[in-house]
């Protein structure tokens, strides 16, 4: 199968996410002296704490800025972990100042990406706020390997909205024939290439097992497959 281009889903496909957001939760603490051992917590513990309200909060994405998600998230969480702080106010900010320059990436993401561009055209579409993907690629040293990068906020339109994908091969002047879209979410990233005919490449990063109602154009477990398929 021959493609003129290849589009990438972004975060734990290119860029690792819990990674950059851990690193982003726990440096916030850091940088506001909060002391996890001093509380007997530990990061584990405070994490999951996080993240279980986090995921609330942002349901609510449409309603609250991002950094008041983040300081709510902050909130309730020292709350229940009984931890004070009087710098409540400034950790959103900081949040955002850390994930936004954050650079884990999956591995051999480099690799992957300098042998494809001299074959084919890359492009990303990521869900997500413009501030803090572009920067965060930025700090990769990946984003000079992307001829467009597609953001839901910029468009008004997410993933799996087949919206956001049109967008983009409108821009890349192509079909979804010649294109091959590579992801890690099911929910997102194949329902939406589904929607527009784009063959799909599953990112299977857990090797988590499939339904027999999905059927990706490819599964790979490691990103340096896709050389494999696509040489």
């Amino acid at each position: 199968m021959y493609y003129e281009a290849i589009i990438f889903d972004l975060d734990n496909t290119l860029l690792n996410f819990e990674l950059c957001e851990r690193q982003a939760i726990l440096g916030t603490l850091e940088t506001c002296a909060i002391s996890l051992d001093l509380h007997g917590i530990t990061e584990t513990n405070f994490l999951q704490v996080y993240e279980t309200y986090s995921s609330q909060y942002w349901r609510q994405r449409n309603v609250f800025t991002p950094n008041e998600l983040i300081k709510m998230s902050y909130e309730s969480t020292l709350a229940e972990l009984n931890i004070k702080t009087e710098k409540i106010s400034h950790l959103g900010q900081i949040f955002w100042q850390i994930f936004n320059h954050s650079s884990f990436m999956e591995p051999n993401v480099y690799e992957v990406l300098t042998v494809l561009a001299r074959s084919y055209r890359l492009a990303v579409i990521s869900n997500g706020l413009v501030s803090a993907q572009l920067p965060r690629m930025q700090a990769a040293g990946i984003d000079h390997f992307f001829e467009e990068v597609v953001v839901s906020e910029a468009i008004g339109f997410a993933k799996p909205s087949p919206e956001i994908f049109n967008h983009a091969l409108s821009k890349l002047d192509l079909t979804p024939a010649q294109v091959l879209y590579v992801g890690d979410s099911l929910n997102h990233d194949y329902a939406g290439a589904t929607q527009v005919n784009m063959d799909f490449c599953y990112y299977n990063r857990k090797n988590q097992n499939l339904s027999q109602e999905v059927q990706p154009k490819f599964i790979i477990n490691k990103l340096l497959k896709l050389l494999e398929l696509v040489k």
